[in-house]
């Protein structure tokens, strides 16, 4: 049986990830805080968990000793999926928000990927959840859209790296989703704003079809061909 991990593993997209994979016979593990979510997961299936905050030192090697602990051998997939915004002017962050904020978006994806390097074998595949606003400015978001641009660049690298011990890379780039990243900031979904199951059913496609990048709705590969960029900026319409 295949086995794959889902960082965020109790949010939208994480949480629809889970019941995805299982539907398709994999083993799932899923790491979040909240236990509690965690345990409904349990009723998708062939489904186990670790609980961890990313946003906390050492949590990417915690992981890595618990897989260990519960006998997983082999890693098919790891897909990078948990994050979180603050909706505030970047002068307004603190010392510890911010650097949380970079731990969580940023910093863990790669510590978790190298901590589980020796369960990644050959034609294992690593997914990185990124966000199209690795491609524009979003001033409301200001902290986030640097942590994503800065994930988009380690994961590009990344792509080589791994792609050498016979690992595969994929990017995603979804647009706005209609999950808690916007309400626990106490603001409406933005205009435009997409279900999370498109954003699941195009990362599952692309996992199947062997994709290195995917962009969710297709047309936000244009950002990446914007005459400006990366100085485009972009408001959230409500």
């Amino acid at each position: 049986m295949k086995t794959a991990l889902v960082t965020g593993a109790t949010g939208g997209i994480g949480r629809l990830l889970v019941r995805g994979l299982i539907e398709r016979g994999y083993e799932v593990i899923g790491v979040g805080r909240r236990k509690e979510r965690l345990e409904e997961l349990k009723s998708y299936g062939n489904f186990e968990y670790i609980t961890a905050d990313l946003g906390e030192d050492g949590a990417p090697k915690r992981i890595a000793n618990a897989l260990r602990d519960m006998g997983i051998e082999r890693l098919n997939i790891l897909i990078n999926n948990a994050g979180y915004a603050l909706r505030k002017p970047l002068l307004e962050h603190s010392d510890e928000e911010i650097e949380t904020l970079f731990k969580v978006n940023t910093l863990a994806p790669v510590e978790l990927t190298r901590e589980l390097l020796p369960l990644l074998g050959i034609g294992s595949t690593v997914v990185f959840v990124i966000s199209g606003v690795a491609f524009v400015n979003v001033p409301e978001l200001p902290s986030y859209c640097a942590a994503k641009g800065a994930l988009h660049y380690l994961a590009i690298n990344l792509e080589k790296e791994l792609g050498e011990r016979g690992i595969r890379v994929m990017r995603v780039y979804p647009k706005q989703v209609k999950t808690e990243f916007f309400t626990r900031n106490n603001v409406p979904y933005p205009r435009g704003s997409i279900e999370p199951e498109k954003v699941v059913g195009a990362i599952i496609r692309g996992i199947e079809k062997g994709k290195r990048e995917v962009f969710v709705p297709g047309y936000l590969k244009l950002l990446k061909h914007l005459p400006n960029w990366p100085a485009f900026t972009y408001r959230f319409k409500y």
